[in-house]
């Protein structure tokens, strides 16, 4: 179990939800003016990290009064507030449990005030391997081999022992190898002058590594002739 600390923040959760009872007239009167105004569409923030968030409202409780902790998968709220002495006085708690959804990295939660009453619990998600695209490197070998000694195949479309690309015509630089899961994308681009004339060249394959094989450990090879060949280790039997 570890205790989070509390922060606190001033900002409202939204310009609808005011931090203080004198906002709330400010806030509405503004609110009337703006729709009356033509709806602008902002634009969409780019390579922002995504993050799951719950918010929760606790009224007359002081913040140190507000203790919240991570537990076995939920987030765990305590509140207490005690008027008088311990002879003669009143005692009031409130307690919540949030369960943090799969996929968020409960190891970095964290919880802020937003205003009098309403706090909110924050945590990055967990990185998903297979919905981010990562590059491949092409590493330059003296030939390309079937794999048989090192439990290796070929894999290309559909076909798991596919013989390898011809990319000849491509220097190593110019080709780019992808993958997203277990898709694989092989693109390779040139341009060069002939003669006064613009010469380009592209490449485009795209293919699903099969079952059986770890798309995981996938790598990519080329040879002195130009040719490559996409390898990949069979997968463990489970």
């Amino acid at each position: 179990m570890s205790m989070l600390p509390v922060f606190y923040d001033y900002s409202p959760v939204s310009a609808f939800y005011p931090a203080m009872p004198i906002r709330n007239m400010l806030t509405s009167m503004l609110n009337d003016e703006l729709a009356l105004l033509p709806q602008v569409t902002a634009a969409p923030r780019r390579n922002l990290p995504a993050k799951w968030s719950q918010s929760f409202h606790l009224e007359n409780y002081n913040p140190d009064e507000v203790k919240v902790n991570v537990d076995e998968g939920c987030v765990r709220i305590h509140a207490r507030h005690v008027r008088g002495d311990e002879e003669n006085g009143e005692v009031r708690e409130t307690k919540r449990c949030i369960k943090i959804p799969e996929g968020v990295d409960a190891s970095k939660v964290h919880c802020k005030m937003l205003n009098d009453h309403t706090y909110l619990v924050e945590a990055p998600l967990l990185r998903n391997e297979d919905e981010e695209e990562m590059e491949v490197q092409v590493e330059s070998v003296p030939a390309i081999t079937d794999g048989k000694k090192d439990d290796m195949q070929l894999v290309e479309s559909s076909k798991p022992y596919e013989t390898k690309l011809d990319l000849s015509v491509f220097e190593p630089d110019h080709i780019t190898v992808k993958r997203r899961g277990n898709l694989v994308s092989v693109s390779a681009d040139h341009s060069r002058e002939e003669d006064g004339v613009k010469v380009s060249r592209s490449f485009r394959r795209e293919f699903t590594v099969p079952e059986g094989v770890d798309y995981k450990h996938i790598k990519c090879v080329r040879d002195p002739k130009g040719h490559v060949a996409i390898m990949a280790p069979t997968a463990d039997k489970k």
